[in-house]
């Protein structure tokens, strides 16, 4: 081939050659390994956000109600596990959970200074 293109091949047959020489392996090898951890990795992430879907929604089915901070957690890990393919049993805990009373809103510690912010300046806005 001639011209840029034919460069460009000439280029990725010696890049391919060098990683070859470098590492036993070639190009596709390398995709391959990759594609496989990526797909435990996924295998993983789904395993973690189906076990917390059912330990938190669970628990709150058997409480009896929900505080806004824990539906606001449990949509977050619902999406989450919804992208990455999750099935329809966690939706019916997660819808489950949605339906629940929610219970008096307890502040998160962790966030009472932005709480007392916002409400400063909620107050300001209405004086």
């Amino acid at each position: 081939m001639h011209g840029v293109l034919g460069e460009l091949f000439d280029e990725i047959g010696w890049f391919g050659a060098l990683i070859l020489g470098l590492t036993g392996t070639s190009i596709f090898g390398w995709i391959k390994v990759w594609s496989v951890q990526f797909k435990l990795f996924k295998k993983a992430s789904l395993a973690t956000l189906h076990s917390q879907l059912y330990d938190k929604g669970g628990l709150y089915i058997v409480r009896g109600s929900i505080t806004l901070s824990e539906l606001d957690d449990l949509e977050y890990t619902w999406q989450a596990y919804k992208d990455l393919g999750g099935n329809g049993t966690g939706e019916k805990i997660y819808q489950k959970c949605r339906e629940l009373p929610i219970s008096d809103y307890v502040p998160n510690k962790a966030f009472k200074e932005v709480e007392d912010v916002a409400a400063e300046h909620e107050a300001k806005r209405n004086a």
